[in-house]
């Protein structure tokens, strides 16, 4: 039996071969022309998803490289205040110690307290330091509060919060990008331990000093007064002696009268309740009293205000030197709170630094691993469509014979 190919059908077969041919031609054409070899998962489904879950990746990176532009930008002002506060609270030492160690005219004490105003004023304009977007650097989440304002007494209120802010630099790794002004200001350790003093009632000419004054249990702290006095005691020889003595009071109430003062040995007190107190002085007079308010933290701009109080007292004044002499006690406290803040500002800026190149890093991988699947081989591809060109004019070649062939031809 005779197999019969109708023309119509021949005419068919020969029209989507060539269609299909043409497509191919302007597939790689297309291909040539974005420099991808797939774009669209019909062109390859395997490594379509590959690449999607490659770019996913990548904007991922790209939100946390903007997180860490961010978080740069607000560790870099808060750096740069901090800065600027060490080297206030450094000039505001060497003054206050030029007042201490020399003899100056009323003039010059004047001059002095001009100058400690404006340093305190420069303090409090470095504790209100806003970032590149207006947020202030130290008001915790309160950003759009101003963290320090002067009050009616003269006192400097904090009114942001104690929360830090945070950023997020990649998926499990969070970064503190602000400090507190509380914590940074007002929270400062008392170099003394556990009390405060207060100088106010020394004798004329006293250079007591207070070197510690803590306690076992600060829940139980109570205020501490302490009177030395002089005394003439008969020795067991029958001698007489003059001895320092002191009485020592806690929250009004006499706790302890007529006992013998060691320096070496300082004071020393154990409560009814088990609690003690340890005192160290140096430079103690006949005629001192000095009081001792519970306080493990300190407001620097409370320490300096006493500064600018006391600046004009005349050096005669032993309340005066003693006040100033524990503002430089504070300061030095201070600066090394601030400088210790500082380092964990500058840690935090490492680890963002380091998160970063770890980013920029896997953001080459991924782009080199997308490149590969995603990327056009041209040397192959050109080769390829050159073999299209050449299958396309055979078919085109084909048909344009096919479908002159006649039956006639052949009678």
């Amino acid at each position: 039996m005779i197999n019969r190919v109708s023309t119509a059908s021949q005419y068919q077969s020969l029209t989507s071969n060539l269609m299909r041919k043409q497509g191919e031609v302007n597939e790689s054409n297309n291909q040539l022309s974005t420099g991808k070899r797939v774009e669209t998962a019909g062109d390859d489904p395997v490594s379509s998803v590959t690449i999607q879950n490659y770019r996913q990746q990548l904007t991922q990176i790209d939100q946390y490289k903007s997180s860490i532009t961010m978080a740069n930008n607000r560790l870099g002002v808060m750096e740069s205040s901090i800065a600027g506060v060490e080297d206030n609270l450094d000039a505001t030492k060497q003054k206050v110690l030029r007042m201490i160690n020399g003899a100056m005219a009323s003039n010059d004490r004047t001059a002095f307290k001009d100058e400690l105003t404006s340093l305190r004023d420069g303090l409090l304009e470095l504790a209100n330091s806003r970032d590149e977007s207006g947020n202030y650097v130290f008001a915790g989440n309160q950003m759009d509060t101003q963290p320090f304002v002067k009050g009616t007494d003269g006192k400097m209120n904090y009114q942001g919060d104690s929360q830090s802010r945070y950023a997020q630099i990649d998926k499990s790794v969070e970064v503190k990008t602000s400090l507190p002004g509380d914590q940074l200001f007002t929270s400062i350790p008392n170099p003394y331990g556990d009390f405060r003093p207060d100088f106010s009632d020394l004798s004329s000419g006293s250079k007591l000093h207070v070197l510690s004054a803590t306690t076992s249990d600060f829940t139980k702290a109570q205020p501490i007064d302490i009177t030395f006095s002089e005394a003439v005691v008969t020795l067991p020889d029958g001698s007489e002696k003059t001895v320092m003595q002191y009485n020592l009071s806690l929250d009004g109430k006499e706790v302890v009268a007529d006992q013998d003062y060691d320096p070496e040995k300082g004071i020393q007190y154990t409560a009814a309740d088990g609690s003690s107190v340890s005192i160290t002085l140096d430079d103690v007079e006949v005629g001192d009293k000095l009081t001792l308010n519970p306080a493990q933290k300190i407001n620097i701009f409370d320490s300096l205000q006493d500064a600018i109080d006391n600046a004009e007292k005349p050096t005669s004044s032993a309340a005066a030197e003693a006040t100033l002499q524990r503002v430089i006690d504070d300061i030095d406290s201070s600066f090394l709170h601030v400088s210790q803040r500082r380092s964990e500002v500058g840690t935090i800026m490492q680890q963002v630094e380091r998160q970063q190149e770890q980013h920029l890093d896997f953001e080459l991988t991924l782009n080199s691993a997308q490149s590969g699947l995603e990327d056009l081989d041209y040397s192959k591809a050109i080769m390829e469509m050159n073999q299209q060109m050449m299958a396309l004019q055979a078919s085109q070649s084909a048909f344009s014979k096919t479908k002159q062939l006649s039956l006639f031809n052949y009678l």
